[in-house]
């Protein structure tokens, strides 16, 4: 690498293709034969490869805020404990989510200094229709509220996105950026709970070492206090320390592709020939529609890493048959789903039916820009770009399940 930056000392584009190639030993070489040249294009990458020492500093106003909001979150869940008629499951399954994000984004709200009134006022409206709502439905262990009610975190989530981009729905690279956040969101929520819970673990044996029980005073109290804390800390984090993350996804992605597309090719094979009765089992069919996420999400991901200069990247390539693999498989699925609706519509079935054709539309439109991506040498933005438009129309999905098929099947 030291006689390949030598022989291109002064040439700006090699020395770019170089550094892309392979940044770290890039970087490492770089800075040892430094010294020997001087010229602006030198001087240039030493500024550039110089380690940064920006010092983070937290906000005694965001701590504050963040402070103030836990406890209010924190108070919510406390209900259950202030009012003995109502019942524990059914107040966290209907309110949890509420509670939890709304905090989240009242906190993304102010951090993001968006303080247009008219707009908070809808935001407002439609929480507090979805807070009446969820908690109106009928108190029946029935399957149309069972799914209206976990479809509740994701049209919350959706929310969330609003609130990231500041209610600017037209904005598609503000989109784009909040998919990505998503993942390093997931690993630092994962990281403080993982913390969290270890911390907990050790304190209850601490206390058990000298003979006192303190489970029940640490699970209604400072477990609940923690869990309203959580999103708005993971947040604030990924905000003032945006490279932590930010290195980990990428690495995971890598890591993760060429695994998963073994895995499902090998999983493809076996399934075309094996006896196994998908039509009859419901539970696989939920399985395939975790599994069709799970591979946007890693799509999404892995795209937003990509070094988009390289033409014919193998990682592309990659990702299109994963992609390819997950459409086969969702065609399955599909197929079974459909011989199971000549039964008749029930909501699982409606909801089963409906996320799967709105997976396999949007991955074949991913693995489309894919293709054109490496064959056509297209750029690779464009998957991006059809995932963040599609957010809309999973929003709405999200919306139809909530309030209206549970009317539909009349609370059934």
């Amino acid at each position: 690498m030291q006689e390949k930056i030598a022989t291109n000392i002064n040439n700006a584009e090699n020395l770019e293709k170089l550094y892309r190639e392979n940044k770290q030993e890039f970087k490492k070489s770089f800075l040892f034969i430094a010294d020997k040249y001087d010229s602006e294009l030198v001087n240039f990458w030493k500024i550039r490869l110089a380690p940064k020492t920006s010092k983070v500093t937290f906000s005694i106003m965001d701590l504050r805020i963040i402070f103030i909001l836990t406890v209010i979150s924190w108070l919510i869940l406390k209900i259950p404990d202030f009012f003995p008629t109502i019942t524990k499951d059914d107040f966290y399954a209907r309110n949890i989510a509420l509670v939890l994000f709304n905090g989240l984004i009242l906190f993304t709200f102010w951090y993001n200094k968006f303080f247009d009134k008219n707009k908070f006022i809808i935001y407002s409206i439609v929480v507090a229709i979805l807070a009446v709502f969820v908690n109106l439905l009928p108190k029946t262990n029935t399957d149309s509220i069972n799914l209206a009610l976990a479809h509740s975190p994701l049209f919350l989530w959706c929310v969330f996105g609003l609130a990231f981009i500041s209610l600017n729905n037209k904005n598609i690279s503000k989109r784009i950026e909040y998919i990505r956040f998503n993942g390093e969101f997931i690993i630092m929520t994962g990281l403080i709970m993982i913390a969290g819970g270890l911390f907990t673990a050790i304190t209850m044996q601490l206390f058990k070492a000298i003979d006192i029980d303190i489970r029940e005073f640490y699970t209604k109290n400072i477990l609940i206090l923690g869990i309203s804390a959580i999103p708005m800390v993971s947040f604030y984090l990924i905000k003032i320390y945006p490279d932590i993350t930010r290195k980990i996804t990428p690495v995971i992605a890598k890591i993760f592709t060429p695994i998963v597309v073994v895995t499902l090719f090998i999983y493809l094979v076996t399934f075309a020939f094996s006896a196994g009765k998908i039509i009859e089992d419901r539970e696989i069919l939920i399985i395939f529609n975790v599994m069709l996420v799970a591979v946007l999400a890693l799509i999404v991901f892995s795209i937003s890493e990509l070094d988009k200069s390289v033409s014919k990247n193998y990682a592309v390539l990659m990702l299109f048959l994963l992609a390819l693999i997950a459409i086969i498989i969702d065609i399955f699925a599909l197929t079974a789903i459909i011989s199971r609706l000549a039964l008749g519509f029930t909501p699982n079935r409606t909801v089963v039916f409906g996320s799967n054709l709105l997976i396999f539309v949007n991955l074949i439109f991913i693995a489309k820009s894919l293709f054109l991506a490496y064959f056509k040498n297209e750029s690779v933005d464009l998957v991006e770009e059809i995932v963040a438009k599609y957010l809309t129309i999973y929003m709405f999905w999200t919306l139809f399940v909530i309030f209206i098929l549970p009317l539909i099947f009349q609370f059934h």
